[in-house]
């Protein structure tokens, strides 16, 4: 028998794991929409759907028929709830900044950040604009000590501004979050011009009390850590507690970054599992040491129930961020699993909660967050329900010191697994891997799971009676391990591997690849995947990243000399944006005195492939002569001494700079209709790509005061 013939008599015999592809096909449909290079529409999109059924239908009886249309009907229905999604999304955003302005409106969130506080606005009204009635909310910076609560009416002074696009291709887009999130215009209030009504109007009776009821709990709990306890281990409690990491030191955050600890600062999976597990622990052990209730009832039943509830109510203390809603939802559906005496963990569980949480929003599968967790978790569940499995059966009949063994064991084997599944992911959205996290896990989780969290319960369960105190001071040492573990193994500079230039299709291609493999461990199924690993492997041999980046705000910008390893920046460069084009790069921040260069004169010229700058040396074979400037006095002569010329400011005059001799010509008039670009001088067919060009097609992407519609 041929290969085919084995690898379709596989899937016939294993229908079992078709549903596990539908979900595969589902979320890479999700991710897919956005990757398009045109908007499909949900009428399209619907159509194609229909006739995919209808074939799988017709095709029922012929297995790898009927396989493939419904792994190819799965692709198409997420590409059309992506395509509903952001069909439904807000209208009319703002396209141009707003100086000074008025907004009123409700207050319907709020995020500490440190020293702001930022407030998600139901706006009425926006002196400036035309419309009453907005369907999309502002989010606005106040001071840190304003005096705010969810269903305040406020009417504040404030600069508006148009979602900010991607400063170049390749940069992450924050507007796509914000748009899904329906907020159509970001800014910051002028001072304390502000004012506030506590009564309620109209609007205000459609946000819920409960809401405003979680948001002063919040504010009550971290008042409570600020005096039970003392920095720098409050701000990680508060992190741990209601998702506030405003109080966190930068050194710290970097620290954990470093180490792999990072993921201890975002409430997610890990944070949920931990408290709802003890919650379900304490229920059940409680329970069980009274056997009149043991007996005759389903306590185990009880105590999911009660985990259930214990995660809504950490999931409302949080700030109910995305993460953490999936991550609540991944629980549920265990919960519920266990509630119909059904397997609590198993890769199908897994797919039902990963769908759940698409449906809901199908943007987040491009998110690190969503990718990391379900990654992990799928990777884990496959593991355990595997090999792993086999390997732990009969645990309980072990002597203690064997189970701890087996414990210590089982923790070094799941933090390998997750190293090595979310490597690639960590690595394409951060830039760097840390090796060695799964030492740092290995201290870090059994401190959190058997030291911290379970304290948390205690001190949460024991505030409202004001007795949380003792248990915040014996959580400090606690949070003083972690900290000390992120520092020390955040300082082993080896211990951190910088990444640069993977490709996203490359990585796209390994995570299916090994996806397809966790759901189908079949020797003969494994096959189909050869091609993809080698088309991925392909790719990314031929991806070379540009090593120029102009932003759209006509002020930052970079140029990347991969001879000298210098990455040359404007003076007044965001420290945001250099750490985000550092790791970009792969440069290492704690060389940035070796690895970058600054210009303050303007213009500004650079030689790649040269350490020289600022100067009139002129590049010579294998070398490229950059000349940036907010404007030129003589444009003619830079167009004459330079191979790339960039006009922040004013337009270049283009058939007489290119006759002079320059070979890129990049000026406000690009800048401003096309949004940032990057350059890559290798590229001879298409050296400049735009914000635009790239990703401008879609209803969040505001460049020039327009809207791609």
């Amino acid at each position: 028998m041929g290969i085919t013939s084995q690898i379709a008599s596989a899937v016939a015999h294993q229908r079992n794991k078709w549903f596990l592809s539908s979900v595969l096909f589902f979320g890479l449909g999700c991710a897919l929409y956005f990757c398009l290079p045109a908007r499909i529409w949900p009428h399209q999109a619907a159509l194609a759907l229909i006739l995919l059924l209808c074939g799988f239908w017709r095709s029922r009886r012929r297995a790898m028929v009927a396989f493939v249309l419904q792994s190819l009907a799965c692709l198409v229905a997420g590409l059309l709830i992506a395509a509903l999604h952001t069909q439904a999304g807000p209208a009319n955003l703002l396209t141009r900044t707003l100086y000074s302005t008025t907004v009123t409106g409700v207050v319907s969130g709020l995020e500490p950040r440190g020293s702001r506080l930022r407030a998600t606005i139901d706006p009425t009204h926006i002196d400036g604009l035309d419309q009453d009635n907005f369907d999309w909310k502002v989010r606005i910076s106040f001071l840190g000590d304003s005096d705010l609560a969810i269903g305040d009416q406020i009417s504040a002074k404030a600069r508006l501004f148009p979602l900010r696009p991607p400063s170049v291709p390749g940069d992450p887009d924050f507007a796509r979050n914000l748009y899904f999130s329906d907020i159509g215009a970001t800014g910051f209030a002028f001072g304390r011009q502000f004012e506030v009504s506590r009564s309620q109007g109209d609007k205000s009776n459609e946000i819920s009390s409960l809401l405003s009821y979680f948001e002063v709990l919040r504010q009550n709990v971290s008042r409570r850590i600020d005096d039970g306890m003392r920095p720098p281990e409050a701000g990680i409690a508060k992190a741990l507690i209601i998702g506030e990491r405003g109080d966190v030191r930068p050194d710290i955050a970097e620290d954990l970054r470093k180490s792999g600890l990072a993921h201890l600062l975002a409430i997610s999976g890990l944070h949920m599992g931990l408290l709802c597990g003890t919650v379900f622990f304490l229920i059940r052990l409680g329970l069980a040491a009274a056997p009149t209730i043991a007996l005759r009832y389903p306590i185990k039943k009880w105590a999911a129930v009660g985990a259930m509830v214990a995660g809504l109510v950490y999931l409302g203390l949080s700030g109910a961020t995305v993460p953490t809603q999936r991550a609540y939802v991944m629980l549920l559906v265990v919960w519920v699993a266990l509630l119909l005496d059904r397997r609590a963990i198993s890769l199908r569980l897994v797919g039902v909660a990963a769908v759940i949480v698409l449906l809901l929003r199908p943007d987040v599968v491009l998110g690190a967050s969503f990718q990391l967790s379900f990654a992990a978790v799928g990777a884990l569940v496959a593991f355990y329900d595997g090999p792993g499995r086999r390997w732990l059966d009969g645990q309980g009949a072990r002597p203690w010191f064997e189970r701890a063994m087996v414990y210590l064991v089982g923790l070094v084997i799941t933090g390998i697994i997750v190293t090595a599944v979310t490597a690639p992911i960590i690595g394409y959205h951060f830039g760097r891997i840390s090796a060695l996290g799964v030492v740092a896990n290995l201290i870090a989780i059994p401190v959190m799971a058997f030291w911290i969290m379970p304290l948390i319960v205690a001190a949460l369960a024991l505030m409202p009676f004001g007795l949380e105190y003792p248990v915040l001071w014996l959580m400090q040492p606690g949070l003083t391990v972690l900290l000390d573990t992120a520092s020390g193994l955040g300082s082993v500079e080896w211990g951190l591997w910088y990444v640069a230039g993977l490709d996203a299709v490359a990585v796209s291609c390994a995570m299916l690849a090994l996806t397809w493999c966790v759901i189908w461990r079949g020797r003969w199924l494994v096959l189909p995947v050869i091609p993809i690993l080698i088309a991925g492997i392909i790719i990314q041999s031929r991806h070379h990243s540009p090593d120029i980046l102009i932003s759209g705000d006509r002020e930052s910008w970079a140029v990347f000399d991969r001879d000298q390893q210098v990455l040359h920046i404007p003076q007044k460069l965001s420290s945001f944006q250099k750490s985000l084009w550092m790791a970009r790069f792969g440069l290492r921040p704690e060389n940035e005195d070796r690895h970058l260069q600054t210009c303050a004169n303007d213009p500004c010229r650079v030689v790649m492939g040269s350490d020289v700058m600022g100067g009139d040396v002129m590049g010579g074979d294998g070398q490229k002569t950059i000349v940036i400037a907010n404007t030129f006095a003589n444009p003619f002569y830079a167009c004459r001494n330079a191979d790339i010329v960039v006009d922040l400011k004013s337009d270049l005059p283009q058939t007489q700079c290119r006759a002079a001799g320059a070979d890129i010509l990049v000026d406000d008039d690009v800048l401003w209709w096309q949004g940032g670009v990057t350059i890559d001088p290798d590229n001879h067919e298409n050296p400049v790509r735009s914000v635009r060009t790239e990703t401008g097609g879609w209803p969040w992407i505001v460049i020039g005061g327009r809207i791609a519609r």
